[in-house]
């Protein structure tokens, strides 16, 4: 009863340090981008910050396409298969290493939570790790049969668990302290590890799971970048952590644990229902043909949107820290302008790819061209969203975010199994139909983020005197 009144009121102490805004120096002493209420994307700082991100993410995808055709001479089919499998199940197993507490780190003011925080997502990840072992000792000692044919890659799974949960934690802590080239370094760094990792586990005795243990390697690389580099951290995740605080630390962030943990189940399965929905619907060949575009248009895209969220999150989350009243005007500059940025690209996309992609990729993807054309809104929509999509969940509306991401994944559900219903045998009205979902539910999602910086703007400002 005692810990839970300390506990109680060390919460509400906190809650009350958070509403509490920091006093951010005029914009005219200011670096670009700091603290900034008025940062917008083409101001030189925050656009020259977006490039050293998308730099970073290319050459890292330039490192991995030059050294593939080294690799294919020196792993089988059977060793990229093996490798594809385990990706597929990481990038899953990842999400539950730490149960998205390191999202939390964007947003929590710097000082002993900030620290409690880095020490409870590093332990999270280790302890997750071991109960997956224990987990895949049991299966393999009680139901042998289930595991033979991926023994090689179940038990390095909790060691690639560990790291690369560990690795995800530490990626959020340049976007958070704005140090944009830390982060780009960091995926070139993983990539080169992976390269060279691959390269010699090649011609050791574990060829097998080369590409594997490369990939563990890689993150692990890309892992002390960020720590060599941020001083002193690494004492900080090993330094001691009561149960205590450890308890109090989980509870005040229990919203990302119950909240931002399943919608970012619900959004990968979301990503996923398209193609399997026009496999469903129509055969193999048209799902190839979606594919293509998905490759072409939607993977290209996203790398951008993705670069373009990161700083944005970065700023943005500075900004909830140090001046909320003017995070609504924060993003709707970023909002207004991404739709500029991509409404010539998308309206050129529409008017050239269906003769364009057949060009380029041959006569028999003349159906990748059509749908390429009804693709280019999709990818416009997404690219604004993606961008911003971190919003709700710095300014801690993770609930909102989650009701959100529930209706996206039950509305497309829907959309595609009335298309099913009525029998529609038109790919292009498919891909219409799939075009006016993704603008509705990503339209209502930054309606609802500009709803609630506005809140947020009026709470700061009524706490601070502003109006009455």
């Amino acid at each position: 009863m005692a810990f839970s009144t300390i506990s109680s009121s060390r919460f509400a102490k906190e809650r009350q340090n958070e509403r509490t805004p920091s006093t951010p120096r005029p914009c005219c002493e200011q670096v670009a981008g700091e603290n900034c209420p008025y940062f917008h994307i083409w101001r030189f700082g925050m656009f020259r910050s977006i490039l050293t991100v998308l730099s970073g993410s290319v050459i890292a995808q330039i490192i991995a396409v030059a050294v593939l055709p080294i690799l294919t001479r020196l792993y089988d089919a059977e060793a990229f298969g093996r490798y594809q499998i385990y990706i597929s199940i990481l990038n899953i197993a990842v999400m539950f290493v730490a149960f998205r507490y390191e999202v939390a780190l964007l947003s929590a003011r710097p000082g002993r939570v900030y620290e409690n925080l880095l020490k409870l997502t590093f332990r999270l990840c280790i302890w997750t790790s071991m109960v997956a072992l224990l987990v895949a000792g049991a299966v393999d000692l009680l139901i042998p049969g289930v595991l033979s044919s991926l023994r090689g890659i179940v038990f390095f799974l909790p060691v690639a668990m560990a790291v690369a949960g560990i690795y995800q934690m530490l990626t959020f802590l340049p976007i958070r302290d704005r140090n944009y080239g830390l982060s780009a370094r960091s995926k070139i760094l993983q990539s080169v590890g992976f390269s060279f990792g691959a390269l010699g586990f090649a011609f050791l005795p574990v060829i097998g799971v080369g590409l594997v243990l490369a990939d563990v390697f890689g993150r692990a690389f890309g892992a002390i970048s960020v720590l060599f580099e941020s001083g002193k951290l690494w004492r900080t995740l090993i330094s001691p952590l009561s149960f205590s605080e450890m308890k109090f630390t989980a509870i005040r962030f229990q919203k990302y644990g119950l909240l931002t943990f399943p919608g970012t189940l619900l959004s990968s399965l979301s990503a996923a229902v398209a193609p399997f929905a026009f496999l469903a619907l129509f055969n193999l060949e048209v799902a190839g043909q979606y594919s293509l575009l998905e490759r072409f248009i939607l993977m290209p895209v996203g790398v951008i949107a993705a670069a373009v969220s990161q700083v944005f999150t970065g700023e943005l989350s500075t900004l909830y820290r140090t001046d909320k009243k003017n995070l609504n005007r924060a993003f709707r500059r970023s909002l207004f302008q991404l739709l500029a940025i991509g409404l010539v690209p998308t309206v050129l996309g529409m008017m050239l790819s269906p003769s364009l992609v057949p060009l380029v990729f041959g006569a028999d993807w003349t159906m990748a061209g059509k749908l390429c054309a009804i693709a280019f809104p999709i990818a416009y929509i997404r690219f604004v969203a993606t961008a911003l999509t971190m919003t709700l969940i710095i300014i801690d509306r993770q609930s909102l975010q989650f009701t959100w991401e529930i209706g996206r994944f039950l509305f497309t559900l829907c959309v595609f199994g009335w298309l099913g219903w009525v029998g529609v045998d038109n790919p292009m009205t498919v891909m219409v139909w799939y075009g006016l979902a993704t603008g509705v539910t990503y339209a209502l999602q930054l309606a609802l983020a500009d709803h609630a910086t506005k809140i947020v703007n009026l709470q700061a400002r009524e706490s601070e005197g502003i109006i009455s």
